[in-house]
């Protein structure tokens, strides 16, 4: 980070973190150096990141920093219907913080030596409006995102018109499936009950 600053970087992005404790030291770094910074987190386990932060566990680890991010959200995971149930979590609790999504194109599928995102420039394109809708305020493309896309998503854009909030059907209606749809009571009970039959 201090030799971003030292080259002209504006602002530190620290994105696809998974746990507390790496966001707060990346945060903790750039406050150090008197950077304005944001952060966002993947959550691509059932609706959490890797290590069981939620999507409206992001406000309390922001307010409880020296110096507060520009901006806070998601990126990456496992597609945009996923990310934007993590966005309407995070606008829904904190409608006045600047949240950032920015969704892979599509879902990634290795075939062979490549890995192949299935995200069309329309599906990313219906991404932006939808997002838009959902309060997000900076969005971008992460993986598997090209220019054919972000030409898309820029035309979407421009022709942005606020639309009423979507609710996650018709998230999944018009862009697609959850690839991990959140866990349940239900589905939480029987992964522990599995992990104690594991250990007899």
């Amino acid at each position: 980070m201090r030799g971003l600053k030292d080259g002209g970087a504006d602002v530190i992005w620290i994105e696809t973190m998974s746990a507390r404790e790496e966001i707060e030291a990346a945060a903790n770094a750039a406050i150090e150096l008197d950077m304005p910074y944001v952060f966002t987190a993947s959550f691509d386990t059932a609706g959490m990141t890797m290590m069981g932060i939620a999507p409206n566990g992001l406000d309390d680890i922001a307010s409880n920093l020296a110096k507060p991010p520009v901006a806070y959200g998601a990126n990456c995971g496992v597609g945009a219907s996923d990310l934007m149930s993590s966005m309407l979590d995070m606008t829904k609790q904190n409608p006045d913080v600047v949240i950032v999504g920015k969704a892979n194109c599509g879902i990634p599928i290795v075939k062979g030596k490549e890995t192949v995102y299935t995200g069309t420039p329309q599906l990313m394109g219906d991404y932006v409006k939808l997002a838009g809708d959902a309060g997000v305020r900076i969005i971008g493309g992460c993986c598997g995102t090209k220019p054919e896309h972000i030409a898309a998503m820029r035309k979407s854009m421009d022709a942005y018109n606020a639309g009423t909030r979507p609710s996650l059907d018709e998230i999944i209606e018009k862009i697609g499936p959850l690839v991990a749809p959140r866990a349940t009571e239900a589905t939480r009970a029987a992964a522990k009950a599995r992990r104690g039959r594991r250990r007899r």
